[in-house]
């Protein structure tokens, strides 16, 4: 019919000991290839400066509303050199 518990138990055994033999070798894998390429084991820390999402946010708040409303309406030739001096 089938596998007895006995047997089942046995070959669960079997893989966990085969699992942990690549574990140990896949780590030792990867901590080779991090010396060879100089990666530090550290996690990886995001850079501290701010995005451009983050600088322009200040464009939305309501003060500036009236600010933008005048400034599309100026011909296009003013704009383009208001954001030539601008950036």
């Amino acid at each position: 019919m089938g596998l007895r518990r006995s047997e089942i138990d046995a070959r669960l055994a079997e893989l966990a000991a085969v699992d942990a033999r690549l574990a140990d070798r896949a780590k030792a894998n990867a901590a080779r290839y991090r010396a060879e390429h100089g990666i530090s084991d550290e996690p990886y820390a995001f850079p501290t400066y701010r995005s451009a999402e983050e600088k322009k946010v200040w464009v939305h708040k309501w003060w500036v509303w009236p600010l933008r409303f005048f400034y599309r309406h100026l011909p296009i030739g003013i704009r383009s050199r208001i954001k030539r001096i601008a950036t």
